[in-house]
């Protein structure tokens, strides 16, 4: 095992995008360490000498990125690690300056490598808490410098152009070793992420497949289970009694519900593989809106409630839309209203601009609402909110489906629901008259 690795923690090398980043960072700090020896080399060269002052920083300068390196293998914290290292440079280079000329000190550009850091690891928190401490450093050079609390300078004057190139250049070597290791650890994350993507694509590929090929073996069955139930129920010649007709009734009813799930489940599946197939155009709103509420209207009877349509003002309107799956959102929206609404309530469809590009549809209920803690759950996968001991029958996937396909559609869906009162859902889509929207 070799240093670099050592210095990634163990829980982070089973990951490989964990493990790269780790990688990074050790390599970012060790590169600064050895950058620091070289400095210390090359103002070596050049002055002969050294107070035993800057032998102490050179070699607090060498340590604290290494000692930051096994912090973060310990810890497994990088926030942790890279504030405490960078905290630590700025106090060694404080120190440097403050014996070395104050604001006007060639030990200034040491801060620069923890410039590097800040810029190159990216992080929130690693930026303000350093950001700040290097501009409390700085405050308090400049006022030690104007006010002369500073001892004499360690450093000669004619030492000074040779010290400040060193400190230049080993500077901006440490700046820009670190952004290049950085750089090339983030290269190797993205590639991790562009092989996770792929994999995870043909993954959603593999479960559509299967999942289609899965469908037609359960329908067969299914559909030969309802077929005989369905000839039972029909049998003139034998008819069945009052408690047979009820048991086949049952068959009937959860057998058309098992197929009604598995075309769901069949269609989500397209959905997330990205198999559904769009043509989009303009759709009059009354062409879309009329036939969901025919197709609705003998269930809504069924169940004591109410259709009111209140879309006449923008009948005539064009939205850009799939024509048949705009429908079958408004059927999902719709179905729900009615579903999850009481005896005697009211569904009522109404249409409205959203801005000047948009046009909102918009499906009310009467029903009992959502109440506050569940709204979350809204548009999430087999989600109920609360009715899974209902009597109402469903998935879950509805309103999944519907979000995706009003996204697919460059529209917009959402909720706004009083418990006790009811919900609207509603729809925006583009207007197809704004050119804007056919941009």
């Amino acid at each position: 095992m070799n240093v670099i690795t050592w210095l990634v923690p163990p829980n982070a090398r089973d990951d490989a995008r964990k493990d790269t980043r780790h990688r990074g960072i050790a390599k970012a700090l060790l590169t600064i360490s050895l950058v620091a020896t070289l400095m210390l080399v090359g103002i070596l060269l050049v002055s002969g000498r050294l107070p035993p002052a800057q032998y102490v920083l050179f070699a607090a300068g060498i340590v604290t990125p290494i000692l930051g390196a096994v912090l973060i293998r310990v810890t497994a914290d990088i926030t942790l690690g890279l504030i405490l290292t960078n905290i630590g440079g700025i106090v060694i280079v404080g120190i440097w300056a403050f014996i070395s000329g104050g604001i006007n000190s060639i030990a200034l550009p040491g801060f620069l490598a923890n410039l590097a850091l800040l810029s190159t690891f990216g992080n929130v928190a690693i930026l303000l808490v350093t950001g700040v401490a290097m501009a409390v450093a700085l405050v308090l050079l400049y006022f030690a410098t104007v006010l002369n609390w500073l001892p004499a300078s360690i450093v000669s004057p004619a030492e000074m152009p040779g010290l400040m190139l060193t400190s230049m250049l080993g500077s901006a070597m440490m700046v820009v070793l670190a952004g290049v290791t950085v750089a090339r650890g983030r290269a190797q994350v993205k590639a991790h992420l562009r092989e996770a993507l792929h994999a995870a694509e043909q993954a959603a590929r593999a479960k559509a497949v299967f999942l289609r090929s899965m469908g037609q073996e359960f329908r067969t069955p299914l559909n030969t289970v309802i077929g005989f139930a369905e000839q039972l129920a029909a049998d003139r010649q034998a008819p069945l009694g009052p408690a047979q007709q009820n048991g086949v009734g049952h068959i009937l009813t959860a057998g058309q519900h098992l197929g009604d799930l598995l075309t769901q489940v069949l269609e989500m599946s397209r959905i997330e593989a990205g198999e559904q197939t769009l043509n989009i155009e303009p759709v009059r709103i009354d062409q879309a809106v009329g036939p969901c509420l025919s197709i609705i209207e003998l269930e809504a009877r069924q169940r004591g409630v109410a259709l009111v349509d209140e879309c006449d003002a923008h009948a005539g309107s064009l939205v850009w839309a799939d024509r048949v799956l705009l429908r079958q959102v408004l059927l999902n929206l719709l179905s729900n209203a009615v579903k999850f609404n009481r005896r005697g309530g009211t569904v009522t469809l109404s249409c409205e601009p959203a801005g000047a590009a948009y046009l909102r549809i918009g499906i009310a209920d009467t029903g009992a609402g959502i109440p506050a803690s569940r709204r979350g759950e809204l548009f999430q996968p087999f989600s109920r909110l609360g009715l899974e001991e209902g009597t109402s029958q469903g998935a879950g996937l509805g309103l999944v489906m519907s979000k995706r396909l009003v996204e697919r559609m460059r529209g917009r869906i959402g909720c706004e629901s009083v418990e006790g009162l009811g919900s609207t859902f509603w729809v925006e889509l583009p207007l197809a008259e704004t050119p804007a929207a056919r941009a």
